[in-house]
C-alpha cells in the first residue's frame, strides 16, 4: 500500500527533515510539508524547495 500523499525531500536516507540537531531546516521542513495540506486534494507527490 503506498502513501496518498508525501511531501518529498531530496535529502539522504534517514534524514527527512535535515542533518542533525539543525533546528532552522527541520521547522523549516515542517512548517512547508504543513502549508501543502489544504491544497492537496489528490493523492501523490509534492516536492519540497530544500536541497541537502
Amino acid at each position: 500500500m503506498a502513501a496518498p500523499r508525501v511531501a518529498y525531500v531530496p535529502f539522504p536516507y534517514n534524514f527527512p527533515m535535515g542533518g542533525p540537531g539543525d533546528r532552522e531546516r527541520h521547522r523549516a521542513v515542517a512548517r512547508a510539508a504543513l502549508a501543502l495540506l489544504p491544497g492537496l486534494e489528490e493523492p501523490g507527490e509534492a516536492e519540497l524547495p530544500f536541497s541537502w
